[in-house]
């Protein structure tokens, strides 16, 4: 009886396991191939509970992920499993999603082995060769200290070179994703799975966004994938120093850039620093084609848009654009919440809901003000030796809110359109009815109506003593360019009003 009853057991498992691959391929069939490998890869494990007579059919069980990046997964892919479900196994079909264990491997994983064969291919098609790594000299395996310590220039760095310095646990799997940087994120992952195909990645946005938190994120990401791979992780400044210093006989040229050419992946943040910097530049430069050429993939941050960078050079500037960049915005409530949840979550603290929400509702202009404002949570609760309330919340973040809502005065705002658009100061209040000029005065207007408080009045006599009906007819007419998605005239150039309005607000927060 017992064999007979293994006997059936196996097959009924080799049932499920057939059908659950029926599943997978039709799911994968409907999202493509690409967005699978990036998204899912091998993290998703599905198995199918047997119609046991009830007439219900059969039940299929997702298991994928956890925290934030299932409940994102759950969302976005619900309607395609569903019916991948039912092309499979029929209309009655039924799908349930599990979170993953917490250690299981963190989303999106490693891509299919033809994908990781071509993400080493160069772009002629030539397979780029193996170099020996210390897991394949030494046959051992490597660990998670070890791969930690790689994030220095490299093991064998030339004299005179400075090792990054870095925070522990900046990990893409703690990065909460939302509208305001999804993007992004999802550029860092296509970089990550495929090495070379969409490089130079150049994420740009204010400060306090994430840049930081998914450039270190995707070296980690990098050894958990491609295990042997070398990841360079450097800050603009770290790059500079090292290169000065190799120019100037510290270690010498060739050893710098073995350094840095020997890369698989190599990530540099705050590109910014490097205006001005002309010999630093044309080293980057070189550095990005030899990269290039071998298939390599390259990740840049920066605190603002490529346009708004004109002194790094028209031959730079049309290699990074040659890539892809992807913008950052400060984040939004959702986002900010899973931040909050997820801090206290990380350091064990019991934060009640109405706590979390006040404080993603409050602290609205960068990541960094959530960090201070659940370190001041903490601290208070254990100098106090109370719990985390919505009252105490309130009166020891009192002052950090304040702060954040800080009022924006009708000085900011012409002061941020002319540094936004490189607008002399003054010729917003001038005479002058040019569209170069009419324009940028009456998205200030627009704005001042937006992010102030000010009367009507005040606004108009702001902007060149203008009567109250020229603001009102200002504000109607940028209203409807933003409904048609106009294009706006902005120091000589062609601006999308959006786009415009968006380097404006990124002025205005950066202070």
């Amino acid at each position: 009886m017992g064999n007979a009853r293994d006997v059936v057991e196996a097959a009924e498992s080799s049932d499920g396991e057939r059908i659950a691959e029926r599943v997978l391929k039709a799911f994968r069939s409907r999202i493509g191939d690409d967005r699978f490998a990036v998204w899912f890869g091998n993290a998703v494990r599905l198995s199918v509970e047997a119609d046991s007579g009830s007439g219900r059919g059969q039940r299929v069980i997702v298991t994928v992920g956890s925290g934030f990046t299932y409940d994102w997964l759950c969302r976005t892919f619900r309607a395609e499993m569903a019916a991948a479900a039912c092309d499979a196994c029929g209309p009655s079909a039924e799908v349930a999603w599990e979170p993953a264990a917490a250690d299981a491997v963190a989303l999106p994983p490693s891509p299919p082995a033809e994908a990781a064969t071509q993400a080493r291919r160069r772009p002629g098609g030539r397979r780029q060769a193996d170099r020996p790594t210390a897991a394949t000299t030494s046959g051992a395996a490597r660990s998670p200290q070890s791969s930690v310590r790689e994030l220095s220039v490299v093991a064998q760095q030339p004299k005179g070179v400075v090792s990054p310095s870095r925070r522990p646990g900046l990990r893409l799997a703690d990065f909460v994703v939302g509208p305001s940087n999804r993007m992004a994120y999802g550029g860092v992952e296509m970089a990550v799975a495929r090495p070379g195909e969409i490089s130079p990645l150049v994420i740009h946005g204010p400060s306090g966004v994430g840049k930081t938190h998914l450039l270190e994120g995707a070296c980690e990401r990098a050894r958990e994938i491609h295990p042997g791979v070398n990841a360079v992780c450097l800050s603009a400044e770290q790059f500079t120093t090292a290169f000065l210093h190799a120019l100037h006989g510290g270690g010498g040229l060739p050893g710098f850039r073995r350094t840095c050419r020997s890369a698989d992946l190599l990530v540099i943040d705050d590109l910014h620093f490097f205006v001005g910097k002309k010999a630093t530049i044309l080293e980057l430069q070189h550095t990005l084609d030899f990269l290039q050429r071998q298939g390599r993939q390259v990740i840049l941050g920066c605190d603002r848009e490529l346009d708004a960078l004109p002194d790094l050079g028209p031959d730079l500037l049309t290699r990074l654009r040659g890539g892809m960049t992807a913008r950052i915005l400060p984040p939004d409530y959702d986002v900010r919440r899973g931040i909050v949840a997820a801090i206290c979550a990380k350091r064990g603290l019991t934060a009640p809901d109405d706590v979390v929400q006040y404080v993603a509702t409050n602290m609205t202009r960068h990541a960094r003000e959530l960090f201070g404002a659940v370190n001041r949570l903490e601290a208070t609760s254990q100098m106090l030796g109370l719990p985390i309330a919505l009252d105490m919340a309130a009166e020891a973040l009192a002052d950090l809110v304040r702060s954040s809502a800080r009022s924006v005065r009708l000085a900011d705002i012409e002061r941020a359109v002319c540094k936004a658009f490189g607008i002399d100061s003054g010729s917003l209040q001038s005479a002058r009815r040019a569209r170069t000029t009419s324009h940028p005065r009456m998205l200030a207007m627009f704005l001042a109506r937006k992010h102030t408080h000010a009367a009507l009045v005040e606004i108009g006599s702001f902007f060149g003593r203008r009567s109250h009906s020229t603001v009102i007819a200002a504000q109607k007419a940028v209203g409807e360019w933003v409904a048609k998605r106009s294009q706006i005239v902005l120091a000589d150039a062609a601006w999308d009003v959006e786009e415009a309005i968006r380097r404006v607000e990124d002025v205005l927060r950066a202070g």
